[in-house]
């Protein structure tokens, strides 16, 4: 059975971070099994390569841009509410799946709910932490969003800072609004139950663009490795350029090579590290066909990186600095001896010298990819679809 969706983000799609990247593989995933897919982002329209695949975009409107930060907001309006009354009617929408915490996803639940369409919530981090600088900023973090969404705040303490409390808040309030929430971690879905959401499903996120290939040589050539992510605080590329410094001061340059990508260099601090700027999809998969391996080195933050999913995709294990993930990926993931850059370090070194301990974990990413497939994505959001009937028949739901 074939359906109508509409998935929907408030984030620019033109800047691909792992939301944005999750977004766009779940719509092609759902158009490759045969559904009816349209993405309605503030520049959908952006993304040229998707009508090859199926989908169909639209632009949503956009009440203002925050000036200087070229973020669009748009408001859960009377008006936004009615355009899309009308864009779902003529799209004769089956299912909307959001996939952030703003006006325009509580704009489309607050739609589905009226018109009985059934919903579901992605949830990509739960994890928000706010500068520390800014701890004042709380109550004015819940204002703005309350005013953006419509939505009641949560009254819950969510984490001991009261900015990331409030920043969690927003993910909780929009979940709320939804039939079924998903996460695609299973240590996510855990805090999500805890901080009171009991309709929390786990489903990966997925990957269709990437194919298995076998690893590169295991015994010629500098050990390679990809760290790929926003350049943010909480993603720690610090540790990882901090571990390649020691890295090559034990093994010598040549030895190790990481190839970074995410954002724009300030200067690598030893000859062994690349950067690559701000890179595609496609640049991604390229970096890793010839890499051993990816680095994660997030601690506390992550959900389910899709740099993860996509090195999976490819075949390559994960070195990861949070214990947290390393449970999540089981062999596919290689655990740092600890969080810090002397701690990856240590990791890098040993693998360096002895990189038949890669071959377990890269079996493992192999065995892990299978069940992050784009099929099997798509059917276990059907899987999901039916749980959500059931219960609303049941009256757990609107």
């Amino acid at each position: 059975m074939t359906m109508s969706i509409l998935l929907v983000i408030d984030y620019k799609l033109e800047y691909m971070g792992g939301a944005q990247t999750a977004f766009l593989q779940q719509a092609r995933a759902l158009a490759a099994a045969g559904h009816t897919v349209t993405i309605a982002a503030p520049d959908a329209c952006s993304q040229l390569d998707l009508a090859e695949a199926g989908v169909t975009c639209w632009d949503s409107p956009v009440t203002f841009v925050v000036p200087g930060a070229n973020l669009p907001i748009v408001g859960n309006t009377a008006r936004t509410q009615s355009l899309l009354d009308r864009r779902m009617a003529e799209w004769q929408t089956d299912l909307v799946i959001t996939h952030s915490e703003f006006g325009l996803a509580a704009a489309v639940l607050t739609v589905a709910a009226k018109r009985g369409i059934p919903s579901m919530h992605v949830v990509h981090t739960f994890f928000w932490r706010g500068p520390r600088i800014a701890a004042l900023a709380a109550p004015l973090v819940t204002a703005v969003h309350g005013w953006a969404t419509g939505l009641a705040p949560s009254r819950r303490r969510l984490a001991p800072r009261r900015l990331d409390s409030a920043l969690r808040g927003m993910t909780l309030s929009v979940a709320q609004a939804a039939d079924l929430v998903i996460s695609p971690s299973h240590h996510q879905a855990s805090v999500l139950r805890a901080a009171g959401l009991q309709n929390v499903t786990v489903i990966s996120n997925t990957s269709e663009y990437l194919h298995s290939r076998p690893l590169i040589s295991s015994s010629t050539g500098p050990l390679r490795l990809v760290w790929a992510a926003r350049f943010a605080p909480e993603k720690r590329l610090n540790v990882a350029l901090s571990a390649m410094a020691i890295v090559e001061s034990v093994l010598g340059s040549g030895v190790v090579q990481l190839d970074v990508a995410g954002g724009r260099a300030s200067g690598a601090p030893c000859a062994s590290v690349i950067f690559h700027g701000r890179v595609s999809s496609a640049g991604v998969t390229q970096l890793l066909a010839s890499a051993h391996a990816a680095v994660i080195t997030s601690n506390g933050f992550d959900n389910q990186p899709m740099i993860a999913i996509e090195a999976f995709k490819a075949g390559r294990p994960v070195i990861v600095s949070d214990p947290t993930l390393a449970t999540e990926f089981g062999i596919a993931a290689i655990a740092a001896t600890d969080t810090t850059a002397e701690g990856l370090a240590r990791t890098i070194i040993r693998l360096a010298r002895d990189r038949d301990r890669l071959r377990e974990p890269a079996a493992g990413a192999k065995c892990y990819s299978a069940r992050a497939s784009a099929p099997q994505h798509a059917r276990n959001i059907r899987q999901a679809l039916l749980r959500v009937n059931a219960d609303r028949k049941q009256g757990q739901y609107r």
